[in-house]
This record gives structure tokens, C-alpha cells and sequence, in this order.
């Protein structure tokens, strides 16, 4: 555990002549025309930019180990294609494995291998009454289908669409991931598709778990009743912010190029029935103005009726759709989906919290078909959202009068240990005693002006973290202060406050669209958010993940975390400052932080990470000490609660109703190194000179009132 000890900030655009310097040398040999930092032009993946990544030898930052691990096996052809989930090990006979069975030893042997657990629901609750032990329920109802060891299984073993084959393999997917290993064979099995609930970490590849097989499914409707046929909306994808439902829509067209399959995000000027009056409205994180429509797009005045096989959208959205002329008053019976035989929920404990669940489950009702499959995916599913899940679905079977005989399986797939962080990432809990302290905690790793060794107390010297940063504030008002510190730490010759962005719900769609576009292309290198990007959202290369603020649970740890490190890429960083105000709350994290620390993988012959493998300062040792996990206090029930509604008190907005002890708290609490004096000089000024603006108009508009102004 580091600490850094709060001191007077420096002034924004000032520093001293020395750290002048090493600024200049740090930041300007990541800016050597864009082309040296390949863990930048990781991020391009989801742009349009070709990244012209050369077999070079791999730079020692975070990224390095997965960058060159990439290049293993990739023929010219593919040499600019990253290789997926290169841990995942095969058992010898990837290339072959479509025509070679498996005995039920092997297959036990790669499921306990990859740490894959598959269980039948309906099973489990079935045995519970006559089983006392939980382990031993689990044992009696674990199930272990055969594994796809091989993307070439996909034609071989299930006569997959050959144009999804061929998509696949250009898109460098070389070998399934854990996620992928168990789940493609269950959902790609027409006969007997399950009800799936899906726990596997964040970064493993859990898009193209779903996307694959539902591609594939429609493909064959296609096939069986001819292209010519009317096209509707087959299946419904949920997610629960526009970046994520752009970032599915992207990947899905990629999968499903020359299959005939289309798949579409909504966006305002759509609409799914023709007596609909109103087209779909956006909500805090579904602005209006989305990107990722394809021929199907509109606006209110000419709304465009949605005909593609696959709808992507946030809860909100929908639900605007399904209302009749909509409408959202009570009483109003909205639209049936009877087509609709696939919904999947991605990011589902997020989907079916208090937040989104109202909507989530009228769009899950309007889904009258009986041969409805649900899907659900996320790192977190706690057994509260598992337990709501499997009784809405045999609620729903119950109301539709569907014969036991022909429900379903109900099945849930956990892919590692269930609620942990990536092992490959590194962790470390920074205390910085105040708000000050974090500040200068935050300008420390931009600018580190002394071996990081000092901050370890180690002899060896390693190299400081790197760009890209992915920093999280609590609010948007905090992302914003944090922003406006922030955006003149880089030198000019480095590309300056270009180089610095935040993005939050309060910006347009199109501003947020192009932020993100930016940092994908490493155009941007620090980017300051809330929880807005903290799941989903895939950046490849992003190097660390800086919790300014901490999580308001150990769930947005897990998902925050996960921005980093992503499909087994090692080196990671997530770094979390706290203060005392945030003491109380820290014993959950630092519990999985030490989870992950006990299932990270360490290189042969050494018993803790070196320098070298870890690629930063901030990796190596274990970040939680047994004495600090005894030190810190429990969290109660209530407290938790409270930390996940409203975040840390004295980080929240100052409203009229608190008392001057409480203000004056949440004013000490905010970003920045001005002093209360220095704030209320900026206050009045800026209050004086729109007194005078105002001023100015209204004796322009009087003295405009005295003109002729014509005739009539």
C-alpha cells in the first residue's frame, strides 16, 4: 500500500523548470507521430483506422506481454491481426478438433482446466429439498456438454452459416476463449437452445458468446423460408448505455457481413408499428442522435419502421416504442413483440436492478412467443438477480401454459471464480489522506519526477505507467472539476489539452460518439468519466484504470477494473486512491482485490511478479496486506446501501435543505487547488459579467422598441 501525503498543489499551467523537463521527454516519446506506441493503436479496433502494427519488439509498458503474445502464429496474411484469448490452451487439437471425440474424461478434464462450472438450474432446485449440503447440490446438477476447443468445430460439428465462418477468422478470433469454450456449444444446439445465465469476467469474450450463435439461428430462418421474406425484429438485444449498444451493433454487423442477417440500433425517428405516433425517446445515458443506424434511419417527422432481424437498444428506449402513440400513462396496454424469440440482457444485474428493472421486465412480457429464449451476461450476477431471474421465467412459462415436458433448460454457466476481478490485472489502494492528497496522487503518475522505486521502497528502477488512463469520478460535476485541473498537466508540445477529455450522460450523443472515436484512435490519452464506461464498453488498450473515486460497490469495482487487462492481455493497472472519508467503505474492495491476487498467474520460477512481466512499478508485489484486511472496518447493510443510492456523502452535490456543517464538508471535498477565497472571487467576477451582459441586452432591446418598424 502506497501513501501520498497531501501538499499545496501547483498552479494549473505552471511547474517548476526540472519537472518541465521530464514532462516534456515522457509525453512527447509517446506523441512521435502516433506510430511508436502500439499500446495506442490497440484502442483503433472498434474505429476505421487500420492500425500498422509491425513485428517489432514489444515496448516494456503494460501492454507489452499481450501485444507479443499477438503475433505468435499469425501468418503475413494476418499480421495485423491481434490473436484472442492466446491463453486459452486447446488440449493439442484445435485444428483437428472439429472430427475428434471426447470422451467424458476429456471433457470433464478442459471443463475443471478452464475452471468452467455449468449447472442445471431446474435441477438443483429439484434436489435442494432432499440434498442438505449447497456443494453437494451443486455436484448432483452440474452438467459438462462438450466444448468448442476449435472455431473450425463451428462448420464441421454444427453446420454454422460459411459466411459467419469466414467473418470470424478474419476478425483474428484464432481460438475461443473460456466463455466461448462453454457456452457456444449450448446455445448453438437448435434443438435443445437453453435459458442461460452467464457469469464469466469482464474482457473474456462474452459479445461474440452471444452473437455467434444468434447470427447463426437466423441465418438458417433465412435459409429455410427464402430472402424474400417480410423482415421484422427477431431478436432483442439489451444493454443499459448507448456507448454499449453501439459497440454491440458494430461488432454484430462485422459477425454477420454476407449472411444476410441485419442488425440495427434504435434510435429516435424509429419506430416498430405503424399506428405509433411517437418514435423512441432517449434517456440520462440513450441521448437522442445515436450512431449505428444502418439503412434504417429517420427522424420524427419521417419515423422509419424497423425491419432488421436484430434490435439493439437500452430499456428506456423501447419501452417508448411499445407504449401505443406514446404513451406512458398507467393503464395503457402496450405493444406485443410475438416475433421476438431471442432476448438477451447484456450487463443483466445493471438491466434487472431498481434502476432499469420496471422496464426491463414490461419489455420481457411484451415477449408473448412461446419458443422465447433468455439469455443473460455479466461479470456480476448476485444470487438476489439469479433468484428474480429464474422466477420471472417460470412466471412466465407458468402463464403461457407451457407443458413441463417442453420448457426449456434452464442452465447457468460460471466461467472462473464468480464476482473477482481479471487475474492479470494488478491492484493497488493508494492512500491519500484528503481530497488534496488525491490530486497530487493523480499528477504524480502523469508525471512522475523520481524513480517509482522510491514510492515502493525497492532498489530496482522500472519504468512509470503509460498512457492510455481511464480515470472515474463519482459525478459528472466531479468528472468535470477533475477535467478542468487536469487538461493543462500536458505539455503543449505533447499535443496539450487535446490530449486530456471527459465524457459523462450530460454531453450530446454526438460529442460523446466522437470522444470515444478519439480515444480509440490514442488521439486522446487521459479520459475522465463516471460510470458511464465503467462496463461493456471494450477498449483494448487501455493501460490503467485510475479510481479517482471509489466504486460505490464491489460490483463497479470488478466491472471498473475490467477496463484494462482485456481478452488475457497482462500488465493492467487499476489504481484507487481513498481518503479517510472513504475508510469505511474500502474492506470490500480490498476483499477482491486479494481474490485476485490468489488466482494470478506468476511466471515460471518466481514467486512474485518481475518488473519485466508486469511492465510498470505499480505491478509486482501484492497490493493488500493480511494486516490491512483485519484493520479495515466491516460495512453494514445499511451503509452499503446508502454508498450505492447516493456515493460517499461528502463527494455529493450541496443542496438546499443541508446544514452549514454538511456544506461546508462537500465544499472542502471539491477538486482543486484554488482556496475558498480564490472560488468566491471566480463566483463573483463571473456573476458580475452576466449582470452586465444581461444589462447590455435588455437596453438593446429598449432601445430597438423606439425604431419605425414599417407598416402594419
Amino acid at each position: 500500500m502506497h501513501r501520498v501525503y497531501p501538499q499545496q498543489g501547483r498552479q494549473r499551467g505552471y511547474q517548476s523548470p526540472l519537472l518541465a523537463s521530464l514532462n516534456l521527454f515522457t509525453w512527447n516519446d509517446l506523441d512521435k507521430g502516433g506510430d511508436e506506441m502500439d499500446a495506442l493503436k490497440l484502442l483503433s479496433r472498434s474505429t476505421r483506422v487500420k492500425a500498422n502494427i509491425t513485428d517489432a519488439a514489444p515496448q516494456k509498458i503494460p501492454s507489452a506481454s499481450g501485444q507479443a503474445s499477438n503475433h505468435e502464429g499469425l501468418n503475413d496474411t494476418n499480421s495485423r491481426k491481434r490473436k484472442r484469448g492466446s491463453d486459452v490452451a486447446d488440449n493439442g487439437n484445435s485444428s483437428a478438433g472439429a472430427s475428434t471425440p471426447l470422451s467424458e474424461q476429456d471433457i470433464r478434464h478442459i471443463h475443471k482446466k478452464h475452471n468452467i462450472k455449468v449447472v442445471d438450474l431446474n435441477q438443483f432446485r429439484t434436489i435442494r429439498k432432499s440434498v442438505e449440503s449447497r456443494k453437494a447440490q451443486k455436484e448432483q446438477s452440474r452438467i459438462f456438454p462438450r466444448p468448442l476447443t476449435s472455431f473450425d468445430q463451428l462448420r464441421a460439428d454444427y453446420s454454422a452459416n460459411p459466411a459467419l465462418a469466414r467473418n470470424i477468422a478474419e476478425q483474428a478470433y484464432l481460438k475461443p476463449t473460456e466463455v466461448q469454450i462453454a457456452t457456444l456449444p449450448l446455445l448453438l444446439n437448435q434443438e435443445t437452445e437453453p435459458n442461460l445465465l452467464t457469469v464469466a469476467p469482464t474482457g473474456s469474450g462474452k459479445t461474440l458468446a452471444f452473437l455467434v450463435p444468434l447470427i447463426d439461428k437466423i441465418s438458417r430462418v433465412h435459409n429455410t423460408s427464402g430472402y424474400k421474406a417480410d423482415k421484422y425484429v427477431r431478436a432483442t438485444i439489451l444493454a443499459p448505455t448507448k456507448e454499449l449498444v453501439s459497440q454491440i451493433v458494430n461488432e454484430g454487423r462485422k459477425l454477420a457481413a454476407k449472411t444476410g442477417v441485419t442488425i440495427t440500433a434504435m434510435k429516435k425517428g424509429m419506430r416498430l408499428f405503424e399506428d405509433a405516433g411517437e418514435s423512441a425517446e432517449g434517456d440520462s445515458d440513450s441521448d437522442e442522435g445515436e450512431t449505428g443506424g444502418q439503412e434504417h434511419e429517420g427522424s420524427s417527422a419521417d419515423p422509419t419502421i424497423v425491419k432488421s432481424d436484430i434490435l439493439v437498444s437500452t430499456p428506456l428506449s423501447l419501452v417508448h416504442l411499445l407504449a401505443p402513440s406514446g404513451e406512458d400513462g398507467e393503464g395503457v396496454t402496450p405493444h406485443s413483440l410475438p416475433n421476438v424469440e431471442n432476448l438477451i440482457f447484456d450487463e443483466a444485474d445493471v438491466l434487472l436492478d431498481p434502476l432499469f428493472r420496471s422496464q426491463t421486465l414490461a419489455i420481457w412480457s411484451a415477449c408473448v412467443s412461446p419458443a422465447l429464449r433468455i439469455s443473460m451476461w455479466s461479470a456480476t450476477i448476485g444470487s438476489n438477480i439469479e433468484e428474480l431471474a429464474v422466477q420471472s421465467i417460470s412466471e412466465r412459462q407458468k402463464k403461457l401454459k407451457i407443458p413441463r415436458n417442453e420448457r426449456p433448460p434452464l442452465l447457468r454457466a460460471i466461467v472462473g471464480l464468480k464476482d473477482t476481478s481479471l487475474p492479470t490485472i494488478s491492484h493497488r489502494l493508494v492512500y491519500t489522506a484528503t481530497e488534496s492528497g488525491k490530486l497530487l496522487g493523480m499528477r504524480q503518475l502523469l508525471h512522475p519526477s523520481r524513480p517509482m522505486s522510491a514510492l515502493k521502497g525497492e532498489s530496482e528502477k522500472t519504468a512509470p505507467l503509460r498512457p492510455p488512463f481511464l480515470v472515474f469520478a463519482q459525478t459528472i460535476d466531479r468528472a468535470q472539476a477533475l477535467f478542468s485541473e487536469l487538461q493543462y498537466d500536458i505539455s503543449a508540445e505533447a499535443g496539450g489539452s487535446s490530449r486530456v477529455a471527459v465524457l459523462h450522460s450530460s454531453l450530446s450523443q454526438q460529442a460523446r460518439s466522437s470522444i470515444m472515436k478519439s480515444f480509440r484512435q490514442g488521439k486522446i490519452w487521459i479520459l475522465i468519466t463516471t460510470d458511464l464506461l465503467s462496463r461493456g464498453v471494450d477498449f483494448r488498450g487501455v493501460n490503467v484504470v485510475v479510481n479517482y473515486d471509489i466504486p460505490t460497490t464491489v460490483a463497479g469495482y470488478v466491472h471498473r477494473a475490467g477496463r484494462t487487462g482485456r481478452a488475457g492481455r497482462e500488465g493492467g493497472v487499476c489504481v484507487s486512491f481513498y481518503t479517510k472519508e472513504d475508510i469505511q467503505y474500502v474492506k470490500g474492495i480490498a476483499n477482491v482485490i486479494a481474490a485476485s491476487e490468489k488466482t494470478q498467474r506468476k511466471p515460471e520460477g518466481s514467486s512474485t511478479q518481475s518488473p519485466d512481466h508486469a511492465g510498470s512499478s505499480w505491478t509486482g508485489k501484492s497490493g493488500i496486506q493480511p494486516w490491512l484486511l483485519h484493520a479495515l472496518p466491516t460495512v453494514s447493510k445499511s451503509a452499503r446501501k446508502d454508498l450505492k443510492q447516493h456515493g460517499v456523502e461528502s463527494r455529493r452535490a450541496i443542496h438546499a435543505d443541508d446544514d452549514e456543517k454538511t456544506k461546508r464538508m462537500k465544499r472542502k471535498a471539491r477538486i482543486g487547488t484554488q482556496s475558498g477565497y480564490e472560488r468566491r472571487e471566480v463566483d463573483r467576477k463571473r456573476g458580475a459579467a452576466h449582470g452586465s451582459l444581461r444589462l447590455k441586452r435588455k437596453v438593446e432591446q429598449e432601445k430597438g422598441s423606439d425604431d419605425w418598424e414599417g407598416f402594419g
